[in-house]
């Protein structure tokens, strides 16, 4: 956890510069301290370690203005309205948010305490 905290660290300060996207990317997510957030950042061994390249013409996609795959120099934010409760829906979202359609795109979001605890079933009443 606290690797991916000095991570999450490295990578918001690197969130201003805009570079281009990286293949094979491993982003590592997390929520915000105030838990309606899902902050995603590049693992910086990724970033230094890889080749920049752009997308052949034709590849990735523009979606309401954002282009994938995404630039792993940047920090992304993805606001959730509220804090989750289903620790493989976050994993999903987190996917689909940040990867979309990008071939090589990884994710893994930090695990948050309270989401693993399995949930109880809900009873209907009969009234």
């Amino acid at each position: 956890m606290r690797r991916f905290l000095r991570f999450l660290a490295v990578g918001l300060g690197l969130g201003a510069a805009s570079l281009p996207a990286l293949a094979d990317t491993h982003w590592m997510c997390g929520l915000s301290q105030e838990g309606v957030r899902l902050v995603c950042v590049a693992d910086p061994d990724d970033v230094a370690d890889a080749e920049p390249v752009k997308p052949a013409p034709g590849q990735g996609a523009v979606v309401r203005g954002t282009r994938f795959p995404l630039d792993a120099r940047d920090a992304y934010t993805v606001e959730l309205w509220s804090v989750p409760d289903d620790a493989q829906w976050l994993e999903q979202l987190a996917r689909a948010t940040i990867c979309y359609r990008s071939p090589g795109c990884t994710v893994s979001v930090a695990p948050v305490q309270g989401l693993d605890a399995p949930r109880r079933p809900v009873l209907a009443s009969r009234w």
